[in-house]
């Protein structure tokens, strides 16, 4: 094969790439989803790309080392991969919910098994996530709230795992009790219990420093 040749086949194979690469970017999730599960790896690396940072930002609000997140991102998308057939698409949850909540559950395994050194936990509250907890512990004002942040952020690492994952999907996640409920294998009400013991003993912890 002479040199025109095989620059014609590398802009052939180029374009063909580009082409392909052009159309995974403009399916819907759920498209790419049905393509993932024909086996279609292309698919599944274009569902990574699209969301992995979405992953990251859920799994951030758990652990703070980089290196544990990117742990976490890995160990969800796998999980995620293997439970495809799962996804139930737009009349249910969206691509990004369900790996979120996918991401969810993989945190709450690695705090549950105890790999991860105390120190390197934390739970990162959004804004909304700080005013409605702190409301439900105490009255307060915005700007109250917000000075209270790291102080809020702290009581949580004090709860146990489970308690303070628990309170996480409720506020931050914004999950739904019968999703919460799923991820840890509960019933509905023992999730309501749970994060009733959880706000009272912040709320009792709390009012010491107020």
């Amino acid at each position: 094969m002479d040199s025109l040749t095989t620059w014609r086949s590398e802009i052939l194979v180029s374009r063909t790439e580009t082409i392909e690469a052009s159309v995974y970017a403009a399916s819907t999730d759920r498209q790419l989803v049905d393509l993932a599960l024909t086996g279609d790896e292309p698919a599944y690396e274009c569902i990574f790309e699209r969301h992995k940072r979405h992953v990251a930002i859920v799994a951030g609000r758990y652990f703070r080392c980089p290196h544990e997140i990117e742990e976490v991102v890995q160990a969800s998308f796998v999980k995620a991969y293997f439970e495809l057939k799962s996804f139930r698409g737009l009349h249910d949850y969206s691509l990004p919910s369900w790996l979120g909540r996918i991401t969810a559950t993989t945190c709450l395994n690695i705090l549950r098994s105890g790999r991860h050194k105390q120190e390197s936990r934390y739970f990162d509250l959004s804004d909304p996530a700080v005013e409605a907890l702190a409301t439900d512990l105490v009255e307060k004002s915005a700007e109250e709230l917000t000075s209270q942040r790291d102080l809020l952020e702290k009581l949580l690492a004090s709860l146990g795992a489970e308690d303070r994952v628990l309170l996480q999907m409720l506020y931050a996640e914004e999950m739904t009790i019968a999703e919460i409920a799923e991820v840890f294998g509960w019933s509905r009400a023992k999730v309501k219990v749970r994060a009733f013991g959880a706000r009272h003993a912040l709320r009792r912890i709390l009012k010491r420093f107020l």
